[in-house]
């Protein structure tokens, strides 16, 4: 069985659990997402889409501007 590729993390229904795989941003809005938490190969649970996308890791919650949602890819957890 094949696996989905990776998506943009805006394209994923809230309460979707996944796995961050790649950044395809800046290197200045990918070092924040760093620092904020959000790195390859972390797991997320995604609680609200639209114009801002929010992620919650762990306690903490990143509210994310769509445009950086898209270019934030994910894929389901195993």
């Amino acid at each position: 069985m094949f696996d989905a590729p990776p998506a943009p993390v805006s394209s994923f229904p809230a309460g979707k659990t996944i796995r961050v795989c790649f950044m395809g941003l800046d290197d200045a809005t990918c070092s924040r997402l760093r620092d904020l938490g959000i790195r390859e190969g972390c797991d997320a649970c995604v609680m609200a889409t639209g114009d801002k996308c929010v992620l919650a890791l762990g306690a903490s919650r990143v509210a994310l501007r769509r445009e950086v949602a898209m270019g934030l890819f994910a894929t389901d957890t195993p």
